[in-house]
């Protein structure tokens, strides 16, 4: 291939890598997603917000209406203190409710979540929960905090404010909804939010 048609070929590449990038949350609404089982989801100032549904307590989920394979996840997320939340990658769409195996993340064939929780020795943030505990605990309560998740075939690594905070195969599902948890049985006064949401896919 001549010089000039290759230059033009890498940079026909190049453009195209680049356009698989796409933003998930247009910072004025929750369309593209959805809320599922309990838990109060909101636009705010241009973020997503999580809260406890006091009348129907219990844990929620808001996931996208679309579902990835291979991809790549950022985002920026912020907890208030002694909260506890997630990510979840590859999550099938279903019935979810608030109890056993139909809560997200919990069936054999589900995806994973990512824990968001500075409080939880078991799972902290960047565990993949109770398969994974991160290498070390990145960032903070009540501040933002960058966060990257890449599933790549069986494997997924997470990094928090750019460091590598997990590695973790096999996950157990090839495909699914990517989204955030509310969590708890009891209604509790915890908040937590999502900004930049990006994916590269």
């Amino acid at each position: 291939m001549p010089l000039t048609h290759r230059r033009s070929f890498c940079a026909a590449m190049l453009g195209a890598a680049a356009a698989t990038s796409r933003a998930l949350f247009n910072g004025r609404d929750l369309a593209g997603w959805t809320a599922h089982a309990h838990g109060l989801w909101t636009v705010e100032d241009g973020v997503i917000a999580g809260r406890s549904d006091h009348a129907r307590p219990g844990p929620g989920y808001l996931l996208t209406n679309e579902q990835f394979t291979g991809f790549r996840l950022e985002l920026d997320f912020w907890v208030s203190r002694g909260g506890n939340s997630g990510v979840y990658v590859r999550q099938p769409i279903r019935r979810f409710t608030t109890k056993g195996d139909e809560r997200a993340a919990q069936r054999p064939t589900d995806g994973h979540e990512i824990q968001i929780d500075y409080n939880d020795p078991k799972n902290y943030t960047g565990a993949v929960y109770n398969f994974s505990k991160p290498s070390k605990v990145v960032g903070a309560e009540e501040r933002w905090n960058h966060c990257a998740i890449e599933c790549r075939g069986p494997r997924v690594t997470v990094r928090i404010d750019g460091e590598l905070v997990n590695d973790f195969a096999p996950l157990r599902s090839p495909r699914g909804a990517v989204g955030f948890q509310v969590h708890g049985q009891q209604a509790h006064g915890h908040v937590v939010k999502f900004r930049n949401i990006l994916i590269e896919a």
